[in-house]
């Protein structure tokens, strides 16, 4: 399980830097342009922050990832901005840290693209991208889920046709030498009853001194 989730980690870290420079520079899917006034410059660098928040939280040890992730929450408390809930709702989907929260994250995730107008054009396809692949990492969990229920509820049921199994060897063991006693009995008896008739069968001898 924790080589699953380092591999996922790996895995998501290495898609969202790949497409660093589509989510700086590549045209915007939603028409809507930003409220917020933006250099090109400051738009790189905000995203760039959101990607190594991501990376620290991934990567990092346990001890840094706790830093990053009380930084990142207490500036997303103390003044829920968009940069602020979008950095914290990329900080929870983030898988490799105990904070993880994959569901809740997605939820805020929604929440900010139900009013683009307040993300920059790479902050919406960021923020898009990572609604996508939640939403396939939650149906691969939901999936593994069934799958290790069903592997479980299999083992179980294997278990329990062994144990019947096991049961059913023992009683005809049981069973097998009941029947060799019970026949080791009756060839006794059968000999004492032919030593018997046996017996009955020979004439006896008369005495000579004997008189009529």
């Amino acid at each position: 399980m924790r080589f699953g989730r380092l591999q996922e980690s790996k895995r998501l870290n290495a898609a969202a830097m790949s497409l660093l420079a589509f989510l700086v520079t590549g045209c915007p899917s939603n028409p809507i342009q930003p409220t917020r006034g933006a250099s090109t410059t400051e738009t790189e660098s905000g995203v760039a922050q959101y990607l190594t928040t991501m990376q620290q939280l991934a990567d990092s040890e346990r001890a840094q990832q706790a830093d990053v992730f009380y930084e990142v929450e207490r500036e997303y408390t103390g003044a829920p901005t968009t940069a602020s809930t979008l950095r914290y709702a990329i900080a929870l989907i983030t898988p490799g840290h105990p904070a993880s929260n994959l569901a809740e994250g997605k939820k805020l995730l929604e929440q900010l693209l139900a009013t683009p107008e307040r993300l920059v054009p790479s902050e919406r396809n960021l923020a898009s991208f990572l609604v996508k692949d939640a939403d396939t990492r939650l149906q691969l969990q939901a999936e593994i889920r069934r799958l290790s229920a069903t592997v479980d509820d299999r083992t179980r049921t294997q278990a329990n046709s062994d144990r019947r199994f096991q049961t059913q060897q023992e009683e005809i063991t049981r069973l097998r030498r009941q029947l060799a006693e019970a026949q080791q009995k009756l060839d006794a008896i059968k000999s004492i009853e032919r030593s018997i008739i046996e017996r009955s069968a020979t004439p006896q001898t008369r005495d000579p001194g004997s008189r009529d």
